[in-house]
């Protein structure tokens, strides 16, 4: 028997449809936020490298994403087609699964839930699109839109090809074998499939492919190395809720997961009023793979808040309240209020997705500064012959102030960045601590130092990069002299420095609330470089402070920010501050300091008002 899957309406469909397309949107538009940054910079820098698929863990549902991409890349179109073509193949790849499922398996519920699982509890990690967990649960979603419509589970040649989707997504990530026991207990209980012999087939199917799984990944792997809930449980035992993944996960809850807590009450209520034991049944497990699986999380990630990586590891959560509010409650509303509950039901939805579709839009503002951040750099190493440059972490973005956490990707980032011009614009800065070893290792002139492998510069397509023959690699940071003596006459040597507000400074502040300013550092041509090193006893750093009527900064502590690179061409540079906490009338000051030594004569002020 199929069951019906389809709603009173069809709004709820072209709902999820219009988000997607939404999203298709996005990832045309938002293509260097997501092309050029983390994992997909490096994919890519490996397709233009080697044209051939790079399936890393045995994650081979990424083929879907990756074959467009090199297809571009073999066909020859240029750089920026390229990277639209991988940024769009995500979305295309979902889109699809949502309209098989609409369509093909006429399960409209499902494919509401394919549309939820993108938008309902996340917004950050539309912009770190490679991920093999939401490509797997895509195909999870679509094996359970087949699945879900039939009852029992038939014996035809579809079922087959169903049940060889669940290789596809138990290998594309370990925690997916949790979406997909969640999926079969809840229709098991939803459909009583308590004598459905092909649905215990299913989930030994499942099982087995997950014990193969474990078999085939190899120790010392960094799936294995990622394993770590097994120690993790015994290390914490029983101060499990002191850690701090658990106080962000509490934080998420009120912000981007605030889907969560709501909906999770909602069907509570709905099912406690329906008094059906199958029901309580239900709802047990929803609370049960909700809360099993936060902990899950948060014991294996004990110190992890970098909220990017984070949503993407919580998206199962998404099916444990999206798949009952799409394959229950919806329909509950339509039917008990005919006549105006379908619209009730789809105004909601509707609310719901425009406002989390627009919370992704509002949060493209971090990976659009890191990328307008490469953009200045490379701007500014053009001056250098080399136009291959060595970076120290420690100088990179000290307040967060941008999305450029995972700083190893920068060689990836900029070397497309600086190509997408032309051939022979290309650049590339590796970013390391041991910026002497990288230098020995970057003094041949054909070496191309990767992210994780040093390789030549021939390596490339010359379609799309190419070094001069000459280049070796230039440092970005050096040391200022630290012995006293020295130290002071660079200081006093450097009094023409000058530092400038390149923009328009607001003439009040709310008080206590976080702030960022520009500031322009100009060194006369004899004097430069100004050396901006951090790994020495003294290192040369810009403050911010606020002055009141005294010599001593008031109201809120000084902030110090590295000079992300040696000074010589000037160089602008975004300021993170803290504005005082008393309103009033201060005068604001951004200066030149040794850190741990004195203060430098080079400084600029402007009066400021703090308001309440």
């Amino acid at each position: 028997m199929l069951l019906n899957k389809r709603y009173a309406t069809r709004t709820p469909l072209w709902l999820a449809l219009i988000t997607m397309l939404v999203l298709l949107v996005f990832s045309w538009h938002f293509y260097v936020e997501r092309v050029a940054y983390y994992d997909l910079a490096y994919h890519l820098f490996t397709y233009l490298r080697t044209k051939h698929l790079f399936i890393q863990n045995r994650r081979f549902v990424a083929m879907v994403t990756q074959l467009p991409t090199l297809l571009a890349i073999r066909t020859g179109l240029p750089l920026e087609a390229v990277m639209r073509v991988y940024s769009t193949a995500f979305v295309l790849y979902y889109l699809g699964v949502l309209l098989a499922c609409a369509y093909w398996f006429r399960n409209e519920q499902v494919a509401l839930v394919v549309a939820l699982a993108f938008v309902l509890l996340t917004s950050r990690t539309f912009f770190w699109a490679q991920s093999e967990l939401p490509q797997g649960l895509v195909a999870l979603l679509l094996f359970y839109a087949g699945i879900s419509r039939q009852a029992p589970v038939q014996r035809h040649f579809s079922t087959l090809a169903l049940a060889a989707l669940i290789p596809v997504f138990i290998f594309a990530h370990p925690l997916l074998l949790l979406g997909f026991l969640f999926l079969w207990a809840y229709d098991w209980l939803l459909n009583q499939r308590f004598r459905d012999p092909l649905y215990y087939g299913l989930l030994a199917i499942g099982l087995l492919t997950y014990g193969l799984r474990v078999i085939l990944t190899p120790a010392g792997s960094y799936e294995t190395t990622q394993m770590t809930f097994g120690p993790n449980l015994i290390q914490y035992f029983p101060n499990y809720f002191s850690l701090g993944s658990f106080d962000t996960f509490w934080e998420l809850c009120g912000t981007e997961f605030l889907a969560l807590p709501v909906l999770l009450a909602i069907l509570t209520i709905f099912y406690l009023t329906r008094g059906s034991k199958l029901g309580y049944l239900r709802l047990l497990l929803i609370w049960a793979f909700v809360v099993g699986y936060v902990f899950i999380i948060s014991v294996t990630r004990p110190g992890y808040t970098e909220l990017t990586y984070l949503e993407n590891f919580y998206l199962p959560l998404t099916l444990f309240v999206a798949v009952p509010l799409a394959l229950e409650l919806m329909p509950a509303l339509e039917g008990r209020w005919p006549r105006w509950g379908p619209s009730l039901v789809a105004v909601v939805l509707g609310l719901v997705l425009v406002a989390r579709v627009s919370l992704i839009w509002y949060r493209h503002t971090p990976y659009t500064a890191y990328q307008e951040w490469i953009t200045r750099v490379l701007a500014y190493t053009k001056q250098f012959p080399e136009r291959k440059f060595l970076l120290y972490p420690n100088n990179i973005d000290p307040h967060h102030l941008r999305a450029g956490w995972p700083w190893w990707a920068l060689a990836s980032e900029t070397l497309i960045r600086s190509a997408q011009q032309s051939p022979d614009s290309v650049q590339t800065i590796r970013v390391d601590w041991d910026l002497d070893a990288l230098a020995l290792a970057g003094a041949q002139p054909d070496a191309l130092l990767g992210p994780f492998e040093t390789l030549k510069t021939a390596d490339l397509p010359a379609a799309y990069s190419r070094f001069p023959a000459t280049t070796t690699y230039r440092k970005l940071n050096s040391s200022p002299p630290q012995e006293p003596a020295e130290l002071d006459a660079y200081i006093a040597d450097h009094r023409p420095v000058t530092l400038s507000l390149p923009d328009a400074v607001p003439v009040s502040w709310p008080a206590g609330q976080q702030h960022t300013i520009r500031v322009r550092i100009a060194v006369p041509e004899a004097l430069r470089p100004l050396h901006s090193a951090t790994w020495v006893e003294h290192p040369t750093v810009l403050q911010t402070a606020f002055y009141r009527g005294q010599s001593w900064p008031s109201g809120v502590a000084p902030v110090t920010t590295t000079l992300e690179m040696d000074i010589w061409q000037p160089w602008t540079q975004t300021l993170a501050l803290q504005a005082p906490d008393k309103p009033g009338r201060y005068t604001f000051e951004v200066s030149l300091i040794s850190q741990n030594y004195r203060a430098w004569p080079v400084r600029v002020r402007i009066p400021v008002e703090i308001t309440p």
